[in-house]
């Protein structure tokens, strides 16, 4: 998670990250990415896995056949990556708007809306030149962002989540009337009987336009190839809407 303030929430909150998204389909999802990459014309199966949490997300493209590194910035989040690979992936800490690697990968996948973390227009054209310059030419770069209908809804809102013995509370800061472009946060607390505190992290994102997102792609050098939307019953389809869809995700290119 890319931000300094993202940094010191993922330390935290990295021992119950896996509870708190045990019903996350990341299976499914990165089904739908290796398939929309691949109708794409990826060319290869070196992988790099940015902002990669604790290993749920390049753990399917590991049984799929890719050759993964992955990375995060927060040390703890990559310790339980590192296990979760057991060998079979290299995982590192590194800065998303800083990656240490030049024209290595086929594909870049980024997602959990990490890059909705990055709080500037700045931050974000620095990740997303980051990931255009780990690229091979030619190669894709898969990400997803929240959409505005998230923020006026999920981050609006509170609900309460069980997880085996753990018990969570998220309390969404944001509005229903969030202007686009806006900053949105949210709280999650873990309770133990009785309603007993055990640990609390704050959450800030910014929402990113799929404009946003085009012109930042635009300026670094990736060519967008499609956008699509989110769908709980469908998995990623075509036209994005972003009062229609919770997330919107977005493969590119770096051109040749």
């Amino acid at each position: 998670m890319p931000t300094g303030d993202a940094l010191v929430t993922y330390e935290a909150f990295a021992p119950y990250y896996d509870a708190f998204t045990r019903d996350y389909q990341y299976e499914s999802w990165m089904s739908d990415i290796d398939a929309w990459a691949r109708e794409c014309g990826l060319a290869g199966r070196r992988l790099l896995d940015a902002a990669c949490g604790t290993g749920n997300s390049f753990i399917p493209m590991l049984d799929r056949g890719y050759e993964v590194v992955a990375c995060d910035l927060s040390p703890a989040m990559v310790s339980r990556a590192r296990r979760k690979a057991n060998g079979r992936a290299e995982v590192v800490v590194a800065d998303l708007r800083a990656l240490p690697w030049c024209e290595r990968f086929d594909l870049v996948t980024c997602v959990d809306d990490s890059l909705n973390y990055l709080l500037s227009t700045a931050d974000l054209v620095a990740a997303l030149r980051s990931i255009h310059d780990a690229l091979e030419p030619g190669g894709l770069a898969a990400f997803d962002f929240n959409s505005l209908s998230a923020y006026r809804t999920t981050w609006a809102g509170d609900f309460t989540l069980e997880a085996g013995h753990r018990r969570f509370r998220w309390r969404g800061e944001g509005s229903e009337h969030m202007p686009p472009g806006g900053l949105a946060s949210a709280t999650i607390e873990l309770l133990a009987a009785g309603e007993t505190l055990v640990t609390r992290s704050r959450h800030v994102q910014r929402h990113h336009s799929i404009e946003t997102i085009e012109l930042a792609c635009s300026e670094v050098g990736l060519e967008v190839i499609e956008m699509r939307g989110e769908s709980p019953e469908e998995g990623l389809v075509p036209e994005p809407d972003e009062d229609a869809h919770l997330k919107i995700a977005c493969m590119a290119r770096r051109r040749k």
